[in-house]
């Protein structure tokens, strides 16, 4: 939730009968009359922990909007929007802990931002009368699963996101973009059909349950950080209609063992970073690869560098300890700190290969350098390399 104060000042009230546990309770609803048409704006100060309904009219004029914050923390425990309700500002219900049930009308096709951002106890919701859910609707709510029917025209950033008790989503709305942040942090949520799906924005996913990610053909563009975090992602399939896999997009998801490369063109900067892989193959297909692109995959033992791009990046393999060597005959440049802190335990550089400063710098295990160029070796591409033998250099 972006927004947090506490309920406004009113004009006036109006009670209404409600029921909880089988008692009538009187519940006071605060509003103000503007042209003829009620707009509620809270409940009184000290009110008891209730179900409410709003009502169709007040003094035989209608209700037709929920202010902004008009119930924000309050104890209400369920709310039946009346008929006549058209428009609800942003956070009206935020933070409503009880709130347990919500039953929605058919004018209102919008849920604004924040509406029910931290009511924990909210588990469903039906959204078959919406059209629009914005941003942070949802936001760390008790939702324990989400279906989302053909009505739904757009979804707006952190809908969803850290709800963690999501455990379910039925994609069908004609919304064919899951935005940016959308259920990050939704640790229960295991699984997700993309089928229908065209984008995905940035950190969608982020730090979620997923445990494998299979991106049909219909699956276009994939943003920043999509799949960041991801503890549980052991399986991922790319589509071969997006050519990027962006930058940290599947950063620090430490159970991603092996990945298949034939659909993608271009590895972006850290997009496997400190991830599982334990190898790695890149054909012809593979046009480029970004600085950091496999920066600490601490379990990579085997790199297959047949790519296109004839250069390794900055960083790129750097602090892969398991790695113990490397095969450089398709490669023309070395660029600064590619390996530096890597397991590399030999290296043969041969006339075409062009080597930056720091490149294999502070390799421990580095014992045998075969350095078949006519170059002298500048001191710095070894540097803190403690263990070369000095009879291991060839020229």
């Amino acid at each position: 939730m972006r927004v947090q104060s506490a309920l406004s000042v009113l004009d006036s009230f109006f009670v209404v009968k409600s029921k909880k546990g089988g008692k009538v309770l009187d519940s006071i609803f605060l509003y103000v009359e503007k042209n003829g048409e009620i707009t509620i704006t809270g409940l009184q100060e000290g009110t008891a922990e209730t179900a409410i309904e709003i009502p169709e009219t007040i003094d035989n004029m209608p209700v037709t909007e929920i202010a902004e914050q008009a119930f924000l923390e309050s104890p209400i425990t369920a709310v039946k929007i009346g008929k006549n309700i058209r428009e609800i500002g942003e956070l009206a219900f935020g933070v409503c802990k009880k709130l347990s049930s919500v039953t929605w009308n058919q004018k209102c096709d919008v849920i604004p931002s924040d509406c029910f951002a931290e009511c924990s106890n909210l588990t469903q919701f039906d959204f078959s009368n919406v059209k629009k859910i914005g941003l942070y609707a949802f936001y760390k709510s008790g939702l324990q699963e989400v279906r989302l029917p053909k009505n739904i025209e757009s979804i707006y950033e952190r809908a969803f996101g850290e709800c963690s008790e999501l455990q379910f989503v039925e994609w069908n709305c004609k919304c064919n973009e899951i935005s940016d942040y959308c259920f990050c942090k939704c640790t229960k949520l295991k699984q997700f059909d993309f089928s229908g799906i065209e984008k995905i924005g940035k950190y969608a996913f982020e730090e979620s349950g997923l445990q494998e990610v299979n991106l049909p053909e219909n699956i276009n563009v994939v943003l920043v950080g999509a799949f960041e975090r991801c503890g549980e992602l052991q399986s991922a399939t790319w589509s071969h209609k997006c050519e990027l896999i962006p930058a940290n997009c599947f950063a620090d998801c430490l159970k991603l063992t092996k990945f298949n490369f034939a659909n993608a063109k271009r590895i972006g900067q850290s997009a496997f970073r400190n991830s599982g892989l334990q190898e790695v193959r890149l054909a012809k297909n593979i046009k480029n690869v970004y600085d950091s692109a496999f920066y600490e995959c601490r379990k990579l033992q085997f790199v297959e560098w047949n790519c296109q791009r004839d250069v390794i990046p900055d960083t790129c393999f750097a602090r892969c300890s398991s790695l113990k060597e490397f095969d450089l005959s398709n490669v023309r440049k070395i660029e600064e700190r590619a390996f530096i802190y890597s397991g590399l335990t030999s290296v043969t550089l041969s006339k075409k290969n062009e080597v930056d400063q720091n490149c294999f710098a502070y390799c421990n295990d580095l014992e045998k350098i075969e350095w078949l160029s006519d170059r002298n070796i500048e001191k710095t591409i070894f540097a803190e390399c403690k263990n070369i033998k000095e009879d291991t250099f060839y020229n």
